[in-house]
């Protein structure tokens, strides 16, 4: 075993960024992302664009087998159905993918997709929403009953680990303040196996539920696996990217990669580590 890990690290995976369309400025957050995810020689990553909204996808194509890891920042038009079933494909065979923010706003209607993600976008009766209560326990609200998927205000709020053994999480703070960011609510879906690794508790105050949402969790989807990290927006014409610029979400993303890549993390928890009474912004 120990053998296979070390075989393992001595590779250099292959990242995948695909986006072209989203309602945020993905142009913005994809250089985040790629920056990144080059910094040092952990991966090698490569990033490719859809055709634009309304544009014709004819000839257009990914191989996603040639990729370990797919950090999707895309949110628009359907795939065509060659492209959804490729995705499936990759995913139930082994493939691993990174949703983040807004990636798991699209493709209503797509099943696969939905049960991959497991929380989505989507409004009251698009699936059942979880949350976590004060006890640490997951509640689940049946489809139909209570909100849809939201927002409140952009501000600060902090990240609770729920999983300190996870390798991803293993040395973070139990809480940790995050910056400037929208903090998702209400999401929905088929919510089925999932694994759930940290939250942020959703303030009133800021137009929030008063419940602790879920923000990372990952779901086994065949052989494969996709995790969904919900920080990470920038508005077009939005001068402060500070969310992107965290400390603590540039380690989550990379972390993340490299282990659904590997399966382990080396990646050392910087020492400008965010605490719960300070952001750290790169």
């Amino acid at each position: 075993m120990l053998l296979y890990i070390l075989a393992g690290l001595l590779l250099v995976p292959r990242v995948l960024i695909l986006t072209g369309q989203n309602n945020h400025d993905w142009e913005r957050t994809v250089a985040h992302l790629e920056a990144i995810l080059n910094e040092g020689d952990y991966f090698e990553v490569n990033t490719v664009l859809t055709p634009a909204q309304d544009a014709s996808w004819e000839g257009f194509d990914v191989d996603f087998s040639l990729y370990d890891v797919v950090v999707s920042a895309y949110n628009g038009e359907q795939w065509p159905e060659d492209l959804r079933r490729s995705f499936e494909m990759y995913v139930a065979e082994g493939g691993t993918v990174v949703m983040q923010h807004a990636a798991n706003n699209p493709f209503p209607g797509w099943k696969a997709f939905e049960q991959m993600v497991g929380l989505l976008w989507r409004g009251p009766d698009g699936g059942d929403r979880v949350f976590v209560d004060n006890d640490g326990e997951l509640v689940r609200v049946p489809a139909g009953d209570g909100i849809g998927a939201g927002h409140g205000r952009l501000h600060d709020w902090s990240i609770t680990t729920r999983a300190p053994e996870h390798p991803i999480f293993r040395g973070f703070p139990t809480e940790w303040l995050h910056p400037y960011d929208e903090l998702y609510h209400g999401q929905r879906g088929p919510a089925e196996n999932l694994h759930v690794l940290a939250t942020a508790y959703s303030s009133p105050e800021h137009g929030g539920t008063g419940k602790h949402e879920l923000m990372v969790w990952w779901i086994p989807y065949g052989e494969g696996k996709v995790l969904t990290l919900l920080p990470g927006h920038l508005w077009a014409g939005q001068e402060d990217d500070r969310a992107l610029r965290c400390v603590g979400f540039r380690t989550l993303l990379a972390r993340s990669v490299q282990w659904l890549a590997l399966g382990v993390v080396t990646l050392p928890l910087p020492e400008d580590f965010p605490t719960l009474d300070q952001t750290r912004i790169r």
